[in-house]
């Protein structure tokens, strides 16, 4: 009967070892799954920042070669503008001589674009007044040209208010209007409108209409002046 017991409880004994061993090996199957599965998904989690970062060096390119292309088209429309303006060179300046009796021309020695920039440093330069000794200015001191503006059939002009100021009488008056066409007539525009302040003030120092644009004389009825 004791080596029935003793039995028995070696039994019971090798029964419970055998069912530890099992739990210790379902806990490490266990472990090392949830590791596979932690590293599967860091890799995913990488593969994605990856991917990501991929995508936005792309994207980054994309907006680089962009910028880059918009860029040099805008230089190409720059420079095809530039060269269909083409350039005038040794602008012609008109002055009256000292005693208001005639209009001569004289050679500035300047190119400058055959367009409304162009057109507009030539007028300013015009206002500056003559060098030579024997012409005199006949825009008052002050003046400025603020604008030159194109369209289909007539250049304006646009001078500021002290313009207002010019006293040579009528006939001054007449001449000064007459150069500002001369000088558009080198742009290709036979009529001028006189603004003043960017509007049309009616009236030019008080006596010339401005109704109607003032005409372009023949550029060989003045003659040169060294």
């Amino acid at each position: 009967m004791k080596k029935l017991t003793g039995l028995c409880l070696a039994l019971s004994f090798i029964l419970l070892l055998t069912a530890c061993n099992q739990n210790e090996n379902t806990t490490s199957n266990e472990n090392n799954a949830s590791t596979d599965n932690n590293g599967d998904a860091t890799n995913d989690i990488g593969n994605e920042d990856n991917a990501n970062n991929e995508g936005n060096a792309n994207e980054n390119d994309a907006a680089v070669n962009s910028s880059s292309t918009e860029e040099a088209n805008n230089n190409e429309e720059n420079s095809d503008a530039t060269e269909e303006a083409g350039t005038i060179d040794n602008l012609t300046l008109y002055f009256s001589d000292d005693q208001l009796m005639h209009t001569y021309r004289i050679k500035s020695g300047v190119s400058v674009a055959d367009n409304e920039a162009g057109a507009l440093e030539a007028m300013q330069l015009w206002a500056a007044g003559p060098t030579h000794s024997d012409l005199y200015p006949l825009l008052p001191e002050g003046t400025t040209v603020d604008s030159v503006e194109f369209d289909d059939e007539s250049a304006y002009v646009s001078f500021s208010v002290e313009i207002n100021e010019a006293n040579f009488g009528s006939g001054g008056e007449l001449m000064m209007t007459e150069q500002v066409a001369m000088m558009m007539e080198q742009f290709g525009y036979d009529k001028t409108v006189i603004l003043i302040d960017g509007q049309e003030p009616g009236e030019i120092l008080g006596h010339i209409e401005s109704s109607e644009p003032i005409p372009a004389n023949d550029p060989e009825d003045y003659e040169w002046i060294d």
